[in-house]
């Protein structure tokens, strides 16, 4: 069988915060799992810089897996976004002052696009380690959504194999750093 290629993202700290856990998570992860050759990547929180560097590193690798993660400090359990949104619509400048007002992402492109990561395996896999859990359909309109909508619409336009999604990390304080690096890797376990 052969090995599948799965490339993690994560974003910089952003909005004055002094860490990221998405980024954290990203950096330290080292585990090996049967099957998978892990790429890593670190995302810059600015709108159409984060998606061309996305963009330039699917190509160049052409993985399985993108799996997208970034930082909602309003939630305390994992959120598998389902749904990614055609609109940029921020309500706070990214880490180079943009703030994009009511801007559709791509101009020919649908209003949404569903995640194709197999979400409900990634669900039962946490649940079953007691990792709290939710599957939302609103990934905001910030750069998350940006990355998430770009990369889906990238994937659907080539025609490339990879299956992509976005996850949102709560803060540390509300899952620590070991309970989410273990969420991390329950995830990636459940691609196949």
């Amino acid at each position: 069988m052969r090995t599948k290629k799965v490339l993690i993202t994560g974003f910089e700290p952003f909005d004055g915060g002094e860490i990221n856990p998405s980024e954290i998570l990203v950096e330290k992860f080292d585990s090996e799992i049967q099957g998978l050759e892990i790429h890593k990547l670190i995302l810059p929180v600015v709108f159409k810089k984060s998606l061309a560097i996305l963009k330039k590193e699917a190509f160049f690798l052409n993985p399985d897996f993108i799996i997208c993660l970034g930082l909602n400090a309003k939630v305390s359990e994992i959120n598998l976004e389902a749904i990614a949104h055609n609109l940029d619509d921020a309500r706070t400048d990214d880490n180079e002052g943009n703030r994009p007002q009511e801007e559709v992402i791509f101009e020919d492109g649908p209003a949404t696009l569903d995640a194709t990561l197999p979400l409900k395996e990634m669900e039962d896999t946490l649940i079953e380690s007691q990792i709290p859990v939710a599957i939302s359909r609103d990934c905001g309109r910030f750069v998350c959504n940006h990355v998430f909508y770009g990369i889906c619409r990238v994937i659907q336009m080539k025609k490339m194999r990879a299956k992509a999604g976005f996850v949102h990390l709560p803060p540390f304080e509300k899952l620590n750093v070991a309970q989410q690096s273990r969420a991390l890797e329950v995830m990636l376990s459940a691609l196949k």
